[in-house]
């Protein structure tokens, strides 16, 4: 999976939000990851089973074990009708958390949940936008899942859908917060 601008519209517009993003996988396996953010000078990396690191480095997650202390990354969809169910989510997140982030990039994010920048990072986006940073995050120690399950006979790290990388202390926290705003009407 290779995203050669991820960050579309920041680059368009002169933001340096920006990355390429490359995926490795194996029978549906992420193994390999790599994220380069040449306008901020980082490039992230991970093998399967080697960890993960930025620029040489090793890297972890934050450790964070408080939501009200949890600083979390997410997106918003292209389709304005889309991001109404969104709101909910957005409320819920700014209520039980320190702060939310949208800088642009899921790799970069993914990244920013790998090396402690974030604390956790929800969204819905295409497998080219987050395989790279799905195996980074993983190889660093972070909780790496989807909000429901995967739907029957699609790779687990190939579903796009209801991201959910957190430092592994929040995780569960933050499942629950997110899915309870999503059944309010």
């Amino acid at each position: 999976m290779i995203d050669p601008i991820d960050g579309t519209v920041n680059f368009a517009q002169g933001q340096h939000h920006v990355a390429v993003s490359i995926g490795w996988l194996e029978n549906g396996v992420g193994k390999v990851g790599v994220v380069h953010a040449p306008f901020l000078g980082e490039t992230f990396a991970a093998a399967e089973g080697l960890g993960a690191s930025c620029n040489g480095k090793p890297i972890q997650p934050s450790g964070e074990t408080a939501l009200e202390r949890t600083l979390v990354g997410t997106g918003f969809p292209y389709q304005k009708d889309a991001r109404v169910a969104l709101l909910k989510r957005f409320g819920a997140v700014l209520t039980h958390c320190q702060d939310i982030r949208r800088n642009g990039s899921a790799a970069l994010d993914l990244c920013d949940v790998a090396c402690g920048r974030l604390d956790a990072y929800y969204e819905s986006v295409s497998p080219w936008d987050f395989v790279g940073g799905w195996v980074i995050a993983r190889e660093a120690g972070a909780t790496v899942d989807h909000l429901y399950p995967v739907p029957e006979g699609v790779p687990h790290d190939l579903y796009a859908e209801h991201l959910l990388v957190t430092t592994p202390a929040i995780h569960e926290g933050l499942a629950r917060v997110l899915q309870n705003a999503d059944q309010q009407s």
